[in-house]
């Protein structure tokens, strides 16, 4: 199997997971670079649970559509501007986790206080503004945003993660809500002890080695019933 036909696969197994895991339902939208090209792979305008690799688009930079016939989702703009502002970045999921979404209209910090939360250790920045993001300068600041870090809050309006693979950023998604989970938790019975950020980056090492990702990754492949 080529490079391009595996990407196609994991979008398509990404989609299930985030599914399985209720980071999405009927709206969500998972983006990956084409190895070897300035293009990428879009989720269309549709639930992800319903996705097939038929469906998938193949976009461009400028956020048009190359090849495939269904409509693009709304907010293509942000994986544009977060593809174009960060090479580090080549998949992007944009979910919408319930509990991490309470911390987006608050202005209580969603912060590690388990091990998978280490991938936070400053916090989770939060994009205020409740716009969809549907313009290149949205898309722009989104991006700015974002920074160097794993995942960004949008105020009442979901999350995006990324990776620089598929299981890493379907990841970083499912321990952004546990890391939410537990905070929120947390806060119900005293006052919270956070990671520190030598704790953070310890734990980061010892929390998702890439035998630990794999792992991670097949697990919950086999529970979606992913061959």
């Amino acid at each position: 199997m080529d490079i391009l036909d595996q990407t196609r696969k994991d979008i398509i197994s990404a989609c299930r997971i985030l599914t399985y895991k209720k980071l999405v339902e009927g709206f969500g939208h998972v983006s990956a670079r084409i190895p070897g090209t300035d293009r990428f792979l879009l989720t269309p305008r549709a639930g992800l649970a319903l996705v097939q690799e038929s469906d998938l688009l193949t976009m461009n930079l400028d956020g048009e559509v190359v090849d495939g016939s269904h409509a693009k989702p709304s907010e293509t703009w942000l994986h544009t501007a977060i593809m174009k502002a960060q090479p580090r970045v080549n998949v992007i999921t944009r979910i919408h986790a319930r509990v991490a979404n309470i911390f987006s209209v608050t202005d209580r910090r969603l912060e590690p206080l388990h091990n998978h939360g280490s991938f936070f250790a400053a916090g989770v920045p939060i994009y205020n503004t409740s716009d969809l993001i549907t313009t290149p300068q949205l898309g722009a600041e989104v991006a700015h945003t974002l920074g160097e870090g794993p995942a960004l809050l949008l105020r009442g309006n979901g999350q995006v993660t990324v990776g620089k693979t598929i299981p890493e950023a379907v990841m970083m998604a499912i321990y952004l809500e546990e890391t939410a989970e537990i905070l929120y938790g947390a806060l119900q019975i005293g006052q919270p002890v956070a990671l520190t950020l030598a704790e953070s980056k310890q734990r980061q090492v010892e929390a998702l080695p890439p035998v630990d990702l794999e792992r991670a990754w097949n697990y919950f492949k086999n529970r979606c019933g992913i061959v």
